[in-house]
């Protein structure tokens, strides 16, 4: 207990919010556009869901494909489908129709939901014929919304078991197809009582509320909601990003608790600026999927003083656990600010040699491997997929990284995305880190261009801050005290936007290609 917030972990998705409406039945749970849920209301209206899909013929192992913005009903359906061992499926519905369409048939559902907005491009995608679909907030006939409501509220008789599949989350990778990423009820046990051991998200107040403007369609996305009511905290679900939106939800006075990408913080800070308002109500920022520039740390920790910062780093692979960075690491002049953290606990993490496979001296870059129990049980549909990145236990990131002596983890890049130039490793992140700093610099990438004597050289592509001006000479002078020789770029583009796929990453095989 934190106060009056209980704390504890259940060994099943749905059994998270079943215990919590048995023991807080009259607490708030969840809080969307207006309306409000408590936890019994959310297990009723998850009991009606779990009728509705079994009324719809759908059992154990099928998939239900969703493909919507953040609506309430999510919950209650992923919560349903839990219930009866059916298994959620988010789509990303910024991808292209042509992609999304991909998806669908990889995950062959049973069932497809989704909003009207995002079901009617489908249709005219070529060769693609939708499966069974229930459209979202339409009140006709075949809105699964009705149907969900005129169920009764009966406790399904199916006893969900610890490696029933849940949810299937598919990769977005910077390469080749989505991959769907098969998370058990084992997965999240275990990585929710590594969380707990490890002590994070504990609230620090009585009234502390999440603030969830992640996408469903990510681990965090899932997982946010469910380390909230696991720590009995409410969730103010916001349809989709809103930078403006969260500066207003900040002046209600609620200590909020997110969980945002560095890019999210950015657009947040930049809001509260434009319209000269506080974020000091913010008592807890966890952030990941992307590495925070120091410049924008230290920008963050300034207008949002009172809030405790942890850092994630992980994959949808592995339940999205692997190491966090404690808010007490987070100091100014402590070395490991910029690290990825520690291993949680019951999480192993090593560094080992791509090629050999061997485990590398401690400092020295090599590939990021790790064994815990919340790895996933596989991709859906492609055994020699999942054996190409789970060997004898360890998951073999593609990330390349280091550990420090004091076992702080720093990921330098992607293995991929390394550039060697005359037989040195080049980390475009470090590059990228210190162009973070300068002041004309909004975004930057750093890939490697072919060269016939050193293999390769750096290449930078720059985005200016609007109405800066800077050339490359003025770049490659601000870097040249800050870095080795052999790692400055060669040669520096301006372009308006940096290439990225629908999960923000940047799209560094297209920029090789200019």
């Amino acid at each position: 207990m934190t106060g009056q917030r209980r704390i504890f972990n259940a060994p099943t998705l749905s059994g998270v919010i079943e215990e919590q409406a048995q023991r807080l039945p009259h607490e708030t749970a969840l809080i969307f556009e207006g309306r409000s849920w408590t936890y019994a209301e959310m297990d009723a209206r998850a009991n009606r869901a779990a009728q509705a899909l079994l009324a719809l013929g759908l059992k154990r192992g099928d998939r239900l494909c969703w493909l919507a913005r953040n609506v309430a009903t999510f919950w209650h359906a992923l919560l349903g489908a839990a219930k009866i061992g059916v298994v959620m499926t988010p789509v990303n519905w910024r991808l292209a129709p042509a992609e999304i369409a991909q998806i669908i048939t990889d995950a062959e559902p049973a069932l497809f939901v989704g909003e009207k907005m995002f079901i009617d491009p489908l249709r005219s995608v070529d060769d693609f014929i939708l499966p069974r679909t229930m459209i979202l907030e339409s009140g006709g006939e075949d809105c699964l919304d009705r149907m969900i409501d005129a169920q009764e509220a009966r406790r399904p008789s199916f006893t969900p078991a610890r490696d029933d599949v849940v949810v299937q989350l598919y990769t977005s990778g910077t390469t080749g197809l989505p991959k769907g990423v098969v998370l058990s009820n084992r997965c999240y046990y275990e990585v929710g009582e590594a969380g707990l051991k490890a002590g994070i998200i504990s609230p620090r107040f009585d009234n502390e509320t999440i603030l969830h403007p992640l996408p469903h369609f990510h681990i965090a996305g899932v997982n946010f909601g469910f380390m909230a009511w696991s720590r009995s905290m409410p969730v103010i679900q916001h349809r989709q990003f809103d930078p403006a939106a969260i500066v207003r939800e900040a002046q209600s006075g609620l200590p909020l608790n997110s969980f945002l990408v560095p890019a999210m913080i950015m657009m947040i800070l930049q809001a509260a600026k434009t319209v000269n308002l506080p974020l000091t109500n913010f008592s807890q920022v966890s952030y990941g999927a992307a590495p925070m520039p120091e410049a924008l740390l230290d920008a963050a920790m300034a207008m949002m003083p009172q809030a405790r910062f942890t850092q994630f780093y992980g994959m949808t692979e592995t339940t999205g656990g692997v190491t966090t960075l404690a808010h007490e690491d987070h100091a100014r002049g402590l070395k490991q600010r910029v690290s990825a953290g520690k291993a949680l606990p019951g999480c192993e993490v090593q560094i080992r040699d791509p090629e050999t496979r061997k485990e590398m001296p401690q400092g020295e870059v090599g590939e990021i491997v790790t064994k815990s129990a919340f790895i996933m049980d596989g991709y859906w549909r492609k055994p020699e997929a999942t054996h190409a990145v789970i060997r004898d236990g360890w998951y073999w990131s593609g990330d390349a990284g280091r550990i420090d002596e004091n076992g702080y983890l720093y990921v330098v890049d992607r293995v991929k995305d390394m550039i060697i130039s005359g037989g040195e490793n080049i980390s475009p992140a470090e590059i990228e880190n210190l162009l973070a700093a300068h002041p004309a610099v909004f975004e930057s990438a750093i890939v490697g261009m072919p060269d016939e004597k050193w293999g390769e050289l750096v290449r930078a592509f720059i985005v200016k801050r609007p109405g800066a001006e800077v050339t490359a000479e003025q770049l490659i002078e601000f870097l040249r005290p800050k870095i080795a020789s052999f790692k400055l770029p060669r040669r520096v583009d301006f372009i308006d936007v940096l290439p990225r796929n629908p999960s923000g990453k940047i799209l560094k095989t297209t920029l090789r290609k200019l």
